[in-house]
């Protein structure tokens, strides 16, 4: 008697090996000038080995934020303690004399709670201002474009 059929799947060996580590240990102040404010970051992706995604463990001091950037593929930003937000920027004014950036969105992130901000998208996160904030950032492999 015959069952249903079930896709044969291939296990592949891997060269990478299963490692654990701890994502609040270790962390490296920003010193990128990609911040205001102070920013205590892991880089979890380079202590796992992998290129395939980038993944950060961060640290944001009260009002301390990124700086406006975009990526070009989708980024999922998740509360891990405190309060956070993320800012949505749409529109950019400019004259002659000045620029200036139009607020979309202001979306609070509190821990728990997962922010996956599309690929294209203009933004920033960090802390409010009167709390510190830790987030995990995951996205695939790809580029980030800083103003």
């Amino acid at each position: 008697m015959e069952t249903a059929s079930m896709p044969m799947v291939q296990h592949t060996l891997s060269m990478k090996s299963i490692k654990k580590i701890k994502i609040n240990d270790h962390l490296q102040i920003d010193k990128t000038g990609h911040q205001a404010g102070k920013i205590r970051l892991k880089r979890l992706s380079e202590s796992f080995s992998t290129r395939e995604f980038k993944s950060y463990f961060i640290e944001f001091e009260k009002g301390a934020r990124s700086k406006i950037h975009l990526h070009d593929v989708d980024q999922l930003i998740v509360g891990m303690a405190g309060r956070g937000k993320v800012v949505i920027l749409s529109k950019i004014n400019h004259t002659k004399k000045e620029h200036s950036l139009e607020v979309q969105k202001i979306l609070n992130l509190e821990e728990g709670e997962a922010i996956l901000v599309p690929a294209g998208t203009l933004h920033w996160h960090g802390a409010t201002e009167i709390q510190n904030s830790s987030q995990l950032s995951f996205m695939k492999d790809g580029n980030t474009f800083w103003f």
